[in-house]
């Protein structure tokens, strides 16, 4: 039993909103392609290969996924309630696609329009194959859905949002640990590693029932966002070894069932000097102005308009990079997005990362990030990690 994830009764409910939506929009069916869309509806968890793998959704009668034949027992074993249908291999004599239409006809489902999300299978590892619309187009008239799980999945439910604090509290730990490991001539794989081991081991043994993803469910690190690095928002791991003086830009979450929080913090071996001391403050009034302005019935731009605003007071706006934030869940980077173009509507239940930056080449990036819950009456910060320059002083 792994109380720490999604249950089966709101899978249920997901699936039902489909079948409401299926019979408004008059379809015979909708075939879901993508793993996350597949995940989010129905608990079921995949290695994508090259083998194509689908979950069809009937206006009328029961759900069923089409799967390779070496993921039989696995469906069996994890979503016992959901029937399926399965092939061989791929690509074999007969390829998948051709066995799919030819199910899709059987099981009469061409009595009207089918939605699909996109045009075919997932190209994942190379799979190649006739499009799923033109197997389909002499028969029945398809629609494309691309974004309809991705809506849905911008409100997140109660169950979500328990994930996602659980996330952030052993983010939180990871975090503490990777500080408190950081020492001048260790490098940033020795440390980060030993923070995040250490901050599962914790967390696994205090969630005895836990079912983790992957190897490290805490996790963090610098991604090479050391010294000079840290002006690179998007580097990637240097293997660098701490020195006296530096500007770190840290990242730290944990994977809980599949759903992420993010924090990530600015901080310094040593005593910063002047500039590091002023870029740091900036950009903690801009993260503040950012973090007031969050509100449900606001649209998403105004919270980016407010750290703006407080950049090109300040003179650095000419070092912004990006814009202020995301939506965060099931992966890291969801819509809507907290940018300057997007006027969508803030409502509650939505999550989202504030974590406006500013970077100067060859000499330091700064940034902080929280994950925002957004309730009924404003919002919620989750990630209470300590913001000051003093608290994050090496």
């Amino acid at each position: 039993m792994n109380s720490f994830t999604i249950s089966k009764e709101t899978h249920k409910k997901r699936m039902e909103k489909i079948r409401s939506w299926l019979e408004k929009e008059n379809l015979s069916a909708m075939i879901f392609f993508s793993p996350m869309s597949i995940y989010y509806l129905t608990g079921y968890r995949f290695i994508p290969t090259e083998r194509p793998i689908s979950f069809v959704f009937p206006t009328f009668g029961e759900p069923w996924f089409y799967v390779p034949r070496l993921e039989v027992e696995h469906i069996r074993e994890k979503i016992p309630w959901i029937t399926y249908e399965y092939y061989f291999e791929y690509p074999d004599l007969k390829h998948p696609a051709k066995i799919f239409v030819e199910l899709i006809k059987r099981k009469k489902l061409i009595t009207d329009p089918i939605g699909l999300e996109s045009p075919n299978f997932s190209a994942h590892w190379g799979y190649k194959g006739t499009l799923i619309t033109d197997l389909l187009k002499d028969d029945v008239q398809t629609k494309l859905f691309p974004y309809l799980i991705m809506e849905m999945r911008k409100i997140k439910d109660e169950e979500e949002l328990k994930l996602i604090r659980e996330s952030a509290k052993w983010g939180h730990l990871a975090h503490k640990l990777l500080q408190e490991y950081t020492e001048i001539g260790k490098d940033e794989v020795e440390v980060s590693l030993k923070a995040s081991w250490d901050a599962t081991k914790e967390m696994l043994r205090e969630l005895q029932d836990f079912v983790p993803s992957g190897t490290l469910s805490a996790y963090a690190g610098y991604r090479g966002q050391i010294g000079e690095w840290s002006a690179i928002p998007h580097s990637v791991l240097q293997k660098t070894k701490f020195e006296q003086g530096q500007t770190l830009v840290t990242g730290a979450s944990a994977n809980v069932s599949g759903y992420l929080s993010e924090l990530e913090r600015t901080m310094f071996i040593g005593k910063p000097n002047e500039k590091q001391g002023r870029y740091f403050q900036i950009m903690k009034k801009a993260q503040d102005a950012a973090l007031e302005t969050f509100s449900p019935g606001i649209p998403c731009s105004k919270v980016d308009k407010a750290a703006r605003k407080v950049f090109k007071d300040e003179g650095v706006f000419h070092l912004v990079q990006h814009h202020t934030g995301h939506a965060i869940g099931l992966e890291g980077h969801e819509p809507p997005f907290l940018d300057i173009g997007i006027d969508e509507i803030i409502k509650p239940g939505m999550v989202f990362t504030c974590e406006p930056g500013i970077y100067e080449y060859k000499f330091a990036g700064f940034r902080h990030s929280d994950t925002v819950i957004i309730n009924e009456d404003g919002a919620e910060r989750i990630t209470p990690y300590p913001r000051d320059i003093d608290d994050l002083t090496i």
